[in-house]
């Protein structure tokens, strides 16, 4: 095969991933409704969110569902929901973004990070129970990537010990386990309608679940609009005047753009996992790249394609030396800064939170699964949005390209120092080559 693109050869992808393989953002129907929306003058508030709200619910298969400005005040509401006050601990992944961690702190109460399983890169059931004590209330699950975590397990620890169950869903718009969809086994589950989503509105979130309390205690902590329509028995019914301090209503137009792309979201969710399948099928004989693994009786959706690199030295630059020879080829892929929240300041300090998180030492528990996943994930390809076979071929000769010279990407990593380069990385979730 020929020279690397790394030492100088020819790069192996010729095809425009942006022009063969992708979407747009905005469907036509998005915009025609946003214009309306102006034209009618709906630019704070309009009934199409509330028609929103329940379609989503219905498509969940949840009794309630609740919009939000972003997926992380759909997390947060999602926290007070549930009871979680302060010095309540929250059992949650550290191999997850940011966003999953902050709502709980932000409600005083403590993350308890825990082990995710490397293959499945979701959190750990098995781990999880060694971490609940009597402050436990609630434990916040992701399904990373669109991949549904290990529910069955999970929800009966919860039960056993009478704890809440939250599901970050930002990812998994349309996943499912066992025939249920993500967001309806929990508690509560939450999404994000953010741009690069796979359900995008810009920005925009919603908080969906079956029980009455747990909505409408959501909705007394953002939406002080809605408290009114509340039933006169619920106890916050009379915080109308006031709610509770915070504003968490979504803009209509975000709404308009993401009912418009609910109409395709299983269609498109379906073409994008058998372009997935198709490369992950292609690259299977290439011994130290492995796939997220999807759990039996999960279906998963690629909202992105995260594998992992099983390094062959112990230099931590390994991933990513392998990342810039795919790079050079013309591979879109990226290195992760997941699995890194439980040594981030803000949680072992408290920052504008006080001292109480600095003060468990829980928090700063060593987690050497998550540690080593977080050394070794990387974004694989991109999304293939479109009938795109050529362009996967591609992706898939470039990666038994790299591989076939393997030996030589390591004798770079070797010869060049690469860690300053790794580190203006290793601080955000996802870093593009």
């Amino acid at each position: 095969m020929s020279r690397l693109a790394l030492l100088g050869g020819q790069k192996t992808i010729s095809i425009d991933y942006l022009k063969a393989a992708t979407l747009p953002v905005v469907s036509e129907k998005g915009k025609r409704v946003v214009n309306e929306l102006m034209e009618k003058g709906e630019i704070s508030q309009s009934p199409i969110v509330a028609r929103f709200a329940r379609r989503f619910a219905d498509y969940v298969g949840t009794d309630y569902g609740l919009c939000t400005n972003n997926g992380t005040s759909a997390l947060e509401s999602a926290v007070f929901a549930v009871g979680v006050a302060p010095g309540d601990e929250v059992i949650v992944p550290s191999y997850t973004f940011w966003a999953s961690v902050t709502p709980i702190i932000a409600q005083h109460g403590v993350p308890v990070f825990c082990e995710v399983d490397p293959d499945t890169h979701c959190i750990d059931p098995m781990d999880i129970e060694r971490h609940v004590s009597a402050r436990t209330k609630a434990i916040m699950v992701v399904h990373v990537w669109g991949n549904p975590c290990d529910m069955d397990p999970i929800m009966e620890i919860a039960k056993r010990h009478g704890l809440a169950v939250i599901e970050d869903c930002s990812h998994a718009h349309g996943a499912s386990y066992k025939g249920r969809m993500v967001g309806s086994i929990g508690d509560v589950g939450c999404f994000s309608f953010q741009g690069s989503k796979t359900l995008p509105a810009g920005e925009g979130g919603i908080l969906v679940t079956n029980d009455r309390t747990c909505y409408e205690r959501a909705a007394a902590l953002g939406h002080y609009e809605l408290i009114p329509t509340l039933p006169t028995d619920s106890p916050y019914h009379r915080y109308m005047l006031t709610g509770m301090g915070q504003k968490f209503r979504i803009h209509p137009f975000a709404v308009a753009l993401a009912d418009a792309q609910l109409d395709e979201l299983d269609a498109r969710s379906e073409l994008r996992r058998r372009n997935a399948l198709s490369f992950e099928q292609g690259i299977a004989d290439i011994p130290f790249v492995r796939p997220q693994r999807e759990l039996d009786g999960a279906h998963r959706v690629f909202s992105y394609h995260y594998f992992r690199y099983m390094p062959s030295t112990g230099n931590p630059t390994e991933t990513y030396a392998f990342l810039k020879a795919l790079h050079a080829e013309g591979v879109a892929c990226g290195y992760c800064g997941y699995g890194r929240l439980h040594k981030a300041p803000l949680f072992l300090e408290g920052g504008p939170y006080g001292d109480c998180i600095a003060s468990d030492p829980k928090v700063v528990t060593p987690l050497p699964r998550t540690e080593m996943t977080a050394r070794t994930t990387f974004l694989a390809a991109p999304r293939f949005e479109t009938e795109c076979d050529e362009l996967i071929h591609q992706y898939i000769t470039a990666y038994h390209k790299v591989s076939e010279h393997i030996e030589e990407v390591l004798a770079y990593m070797r010869s060049n120092d690469l860690s300053k380069e790794l580190a203006r990385l290793s601080g955000r979730s996802i870093a593009m080559l």
